[in-house]
């Protein structure tokens, strides 16, 4: 079995130098083991700029990079001060680091008094083009005693409610091009037929000079191979089965297995 050790420091080269430090340990570890931990961590997008960390991870096999993008609008980045997210090309900044072998997952906040009605449309754009697998969607979120709650509160517009991801109210109601009828604006930017769309696109784009590791007889061991068997079969029966969208990951799953049979013949 392969583990996974997740670097829970918000960004991995907030100091350099010690991350500089760190990777060569890293990657004479992981060769002395077999490859048989992944590596992940969080980074701002400046990353990319760091030709010499990035070959490193990938030599230590990380696989994937957290980046807190939170949105692929500009004025919404100045609103929130976070101008350093502008500092690399957001999709520059995600293919350099896909050209490594590492995937970028991130999140993304909606209800931002910056949105438009077109907010939704233009997410789902940045989907498609960022190719990024794994997206979090997350409504704005106010802690107390912060600015934020301070300036909402002052606007009268925190929500006395105990449905959480309805904390405050927004300033635009946001539906995209795909939404349903009936669906709620919340949902509207991750309706089913966006959301298909984006992760059949995404999931089925390989990643470039991910790093080739030896196939270790662990791995290779019964145990190993039963293990993979109980969760295909869960997956099968749990989603392809039971799952009110099943249509859709059939679709996705054989797609993907016609897919892997062409590449092969």
């Amino acid at each position: 079995m392969t583990d996974t050790v997740y670097f829970v420091d918000d960004n991995f080269i907030g100091n350099r130098k010690a991350a500089l430090d760190l990777l060569p340990h890293l990657i004479e570890w992981q060769k002395r083991t077999g490859y048989m931990t992944r590596l992940a961590c969080e980074a701002t997008l400046n990353i990319a700029k760091r030709p010499e960390i990035l070959e490193k991870m990938r030599e230590a096999f990380f696989v994937t990079i957290f980046c807190g993008i939170e949105t692929p609008d500009p004025d919404a980045l100045k609103a929130m001060h976070k101008d350093h997210n502008m500092m690399v090309p957001i999709l520059e900044g995600i293919h350099t680091i896909n050209s490594y072998g590492m995937e970028v997952v991130s999140g993304i906040i909606m209800g931002l008094d910056t949105d438009k009605p077109e907010t939704a449309d233009a997410l789902l754009d940045f989907v498609d083009e960022s190719r990024i697998p794994l997206l979090t969607i997350n409504l704005l979120q106010a802690l107390p005693k912060t600015p934020l709650w301070d300036r909402l509160e002052r606007e009268g517009r925190l929500v006395d409610d105990d449905e959480p991801r309805l904390q405050c109210r927004f300033p635009v109601a946001l539906r995209s091009r795909s939404s349903a009828p009936g669906d709620a604006p919340w949902k509207s930017p991750t309706s089913r037929k966006s959301s298909t769309r984006a992760t059949s696109i995404n999931a089925t784009t390989p990643m470039p000079t991910v790093l080739k590791v030896p196939v270790s007889p662990e791995m290779k061991s019964w145990p190993n191979i039963r293990r993979g068997l109980i969760m295909l079969r869960n997956i099968f029966w749990q989603v392809g089965v039971l799952g009110d969208y099943r249509k859709v990951f059939w679709k996705f799953a054989l797609g993907r297995l016609r897919a892997a049979a062409t590449s092969r013949a």
